[in-house]
């Protein structure tokens, strides 16, 4: 499993929100700098950086299937 970093941005106008995912921080960081440089952030505009999981099919599957084997002993009991 690897690490990804969101970066979401919500205008303050129309509250659209936009997502870019980046590999690793600097490269977000490089991005709020671009923003810094054009002079365009507006006090009513969000944004926030998530760091977040990419998880493989193989991995999703096998979680799935713990959670079908807990749920199958827990209605034995």
């Amino acid at each position: 499993m690897s690490t990804v970093y969101v970066l979401r941005y919500r205008t303050a106008y129309d509250g659209t929100e936009m997502v870019s995912v980046y590999a690793n921080l600097r490269a977000v960081l490089n991005r709020l700098e671009i923003s810094d440089l054009h002079d365009n952030f507006d006090e009513d505009e969000c944004m926030t950086i998530e760091c977040m999981e990419v998880t493989s099919e193989e991995t999703s599957l096998q979680r799935l299937n713990n959670i079908r084997t807990h749920k199958a002993l827990s209605t034995r009991q």
